[in-house]
């Protein structure tokens, strides 16, 4: 009998077109022949039963032949064919499965679905500190600009970068009213308010490396405004709104913090995503890697009911040996900190800590739409976003229906309303750039 290498090797001859008339006739014939008619799925199949169906009918052909050379073929077509069936019924099966689906799904969808739309892309607007504003998506790749000593570059990739060429100069006054380092000379007073700020359109995503090294990725549909330089800041102040992934560079000399709606986070080197939208009902920090420290802004309308709480009663400040009156009062002074894993929900005013998984918040990032017992409402807002289109609700009895499944952000909005469709009654018609909820 052939050994499975002697089979692989025969499999590769076969694919190759090398094989003996005899051999490819035979293997053909009874392959195909077996194959015909089926329309189970591959987990549905006695793989044993029908490698020994098989086997049967090949024994009877080469029965016709003479014997010595049907022994010879045998030990070649029989290890060849028990091979094939099992990788062969796989694809073939499948193949003829998703194309039935495919059809019987395109065949009701199309009236609905028909006119598709396409989905999001790397598409973003800089800002620079004297106004000029930059597309781009239309800009060339190489240099953009030069200012405080920074050069700053377009990447064939879709990323923003930021170089230090002269590190002598001073810094940007950061965002939200902190003070960098200001001199007498006219390069500090020109350079002393040196901002830039980077947005994406709906449908659109950038990445961006900020001058001391940390990368941020933006989501559609966000904003963020930064010091050109971060050189002689005591703290690297970046200021948010929308969505972003954060990789932080370490620096304990120089905190990083970023401000978003009635919230600041103050990391020294960490991973984490922040979900600062103006739609959304709440704004939420997701740690990944490392710690930060969540803090409510002073003066805002959020800090006349503070609150802070961790759903999980390990994470409480009393059961950790504080002081729980205490540990709230540092709370407001210091933030909450997370850990890896850690979530935390702003809303009116409160503060809730939970433990989750990081993938649902940074599946944006990774390409996916990614949805775990998701309301309809929070999924179409996010669909918005990316595809750029706007959502009529004909029907809102459903909006209390939750899904979950995983859709690449690489597929057409059709992908992921079919999938919506699939598991509810809902219905959904595209109509030029507006997607109607039936």
């Amino acid at each position: 009998m052939m050994t499975r290498s002697e089979a692989e090797q025969l499999i590769a001859k076969y694919i190759d077109g090398n094989c003996s008339s005899e051999e490819k006739q035979l293997v053909d014939t009874y392959f195909l022949k077996y194959l015909d008619g089926k329309t189970k799925l591959p987990s549905q199949f006695d793989i044993e039963a029908a490698s020994e169906e098989m086997r049967g009918a090949i024994e009877a052909e080469i029965g016709s032949f003479s014997a010595g050379r049907a022994r010879r073929l045998w030990s070649r077509i029989a290890a060849a064919a028990a091979v094939l069936l099992v990788v062969g019924l796989g694809l073939f099966f499948y193949s003829r499965y998703t194309n039935t689906l495919r059809h019987l799904e395109g065949a009701a969808a199309t009236r609905d679905l028909a006119n598709d739309i396409k989905p999001g892309g790397n598409k973003a607007y800089l800002v620079l500190s004297n106004g000029k504003r930059l597309s781009l998506t239309d800009a060339a790749n190489g240099e953009l600009a030069k200012e405080a000593g920074v050069e700053i570059t377009k990447t064939a990739d879709g990323q923003v970068i930021y170089t230090v060429k002269d590190p002598s100069l001073p810094a940007a006054s950061p965002p939200g009213g902190a003070r960098g380092s200001v001199g007498a000379s006219s390069d500090r007073v020109k350079y002393s308010n040196a901002l830039n700020t980077i947005e994406t359109p709906r449908g659109g995503q950038y990445q961006i490396r900020l001058p001391d090294g940390s990368k941020v990725w933006l989501n559609a549909a966000s904003k963020l405004i930064y010091p050109v330089s971060f050189n002689g800041c005591g703290q690297r102040v970046v200021e948010l709104s929308g969505e972003a992934y954060f990789e932080i560079f370490k620096n304990k000399l120089q905190p990083f913090v970023v401000k978003s709606k009635n919230q600041e986070v103050t990391v020294l080197g960490t991973h984490f995503n922040i979900n600062s939208y103006s739609d959304e009902p709440g704004t939420k920090t997701t740690l990944l890697e490392g710690s930060v420290a969540v803090r409510l802004l002073e003066g805002s309308a959020a800090t006349r009911d503070l609150s802070y709480r961790r759903d999980d009663a390990k994470g409480r400040d009393d059961a950790n040996g504080r002081d729980e009156a205490k540990g709230r009062n540092d709370d407001r002074i210091n933030g909450l900190v997370l850990k890896p894993n850690e979530q935390s929900v702003l809303v009116n005013g409160k503060i809730a800590v939970k433990q989750v998984d990081p993938a649902l918040a940074v599946d944006w990032k990774n390409g996916q739409f990614i949805f775990e017992s998701e309301p309809l409402p929070s999924i179409l807002r996010r669909v918005a976003r990316w595809y750029n289109v706007t959502i009529i609700y004909t029907n809102t009895d459903k909006n209390n229906t939750t899904f979950s499944g995983v859709v690449s952000r690489a597929d057409n909005v059709s992908s992921v309303l079919r999938m919506l469709q699939k598991t509810s009654k809902i219905k959904f018609t595209i109509d030029g750039n507006t997607v109607k909820v039936e």
